[in-house]
């Protein structure tokens, strides 16, 4: 399924309805009040809708009181980049500090009250998105709603991982132009972020997502290979190329370190680098330029496409355009 364009946002507010509406733009409706009804207010916040994602990053100067009704079609994740948060959700609190982050359900109201200055990310993930993930990495189905624990660790392993991505995507949304508006980067950060959550978070499931998925058969990394190598402009997702080939997520990265020794991702890199090295040899540089063809093949950065390219074929990308 096509993921669709990004959509960013990016909101300066010094009263709060505007907050509120801006807010319940792309996240949720909400009700908000000042903790010292005398305070100024300012309240910033930047990010983009992707696919089954909202992820932003906001600020606000003054401690705030906010709720919400059920969420109904999607989870949300709050997490503390600066300040701190005491919420409830579930008759249950969590403390959000740099680290932790809170995990609320799509039934169930929440209350947060937050400190002054505080700095956090937030993420709102479609609950059907949720449960395929989840269902992907298992192999097997789980319950319309999982139960997923009130809190989640940033700290350490998959949470750090998951945490990193969450900033990428919001750095990504605050720079012109984005890497987020070409699909074979957009999508792939997409399913990162969320197979990356059902990973950090924590579940009845947890430990068997933890354990190696073995695969012994060579056939589903042929069939990934082969369609990679066959439409290799295609915005590949792990999981899309594990349908393809028949097999789980998990399964499928083991058969390619297994058989291959590197991972499913890693192999499209190099089979887009081979076509962009063609296209250089090909071109007219008159016509076009290193950095147009790396972003034509998913690299977002030049400088590190040019490592790369270098380190691959012993000459920077400049100069087998310029047919050196």
């Amino acid at each position: 399924m096509a993921l669709g364009p990004a959509e960013f946002f990016s909101f300066r507010e010094r009263d709060l309805d505007g907050a509120k509406a801006a807010v319940g733009q792309d996240f949720f409706t909400t009700s908000m009040d000042l903790v010292d009804r005398t305070a100024s207010y300012d309240f910033r916040f930047d990010g983009v809708v992707l696919g089954a994602l909202a992820v932003g990053v906001s600020q606000i100067n003054s401690g705030l009181e906010i709720g919400t009704a059920d969420l109904e079609d999607c989870y949300y994740v709050n997490y503390s980049a600066s300040g701190s948060m005491h919420a409830r959700h579930r008759r249950r609190a969590v403390e959000v500090t740099p680290g932790w982050g809170a995990v609320y359900h799509p039934v169930g109201p929440v209350a947060m009250t937050t400190s002054d200055e505080y700095g956090s990310y937030a993420v709102r993930i479609d609950r059907g998105a949720v449960n395929a993930a989840l269902e992907e990495q298992l192999g097997h189905p789980v319950p319309p709603d999982p139960v997923l624990e009130p809190h989640v660790d940033l700290r350490t392993g998959p949470g750090r991982r998951w945490d990193r991505l969450v900033r990428l995507l919001c750095d990504e949304a605050r720079t012109t132009p984005s890497a987020l508006s070409h699909p074979m980067i957009a999508a792939p950060l997409h399913d990162a972020v969320v197979t990356g959550f059902v990973h950090a978070t924590e579940h009845r499931w947890r430990e068997t997502l933890g354990r190696p998925s073995r695969c012994w058969s060579r056939t589903p990394v042929r069939r990934a290979v082969e369609a990679m190598r066959s439409d290799p402009a295609q915005p590949f997702t792990p999981n899309g190329l594990a349908r393809l080939a028949g097999a789980s997520t998990r399964t499928l990265h083991d058969g390619f370190r297994r058989h291959l020794d590197t991972t499913p991702m890693a192999y499209l890199r190099l089979v887009r680098l081979e076509r962009a090295h063609a296209e250089l040899r090909a071109a007219d540089p008159r016509g076009t330029t290193v950095a147009a063809v790396a972003h034509r093949w998913g690299f977002t950065h030049v400088s590190r496409f040019a490592q790369v390219y270098r380190r691959t074929y012993g000459r920077p990308p400049g100069a087998t355009l310029r047919g050196g």
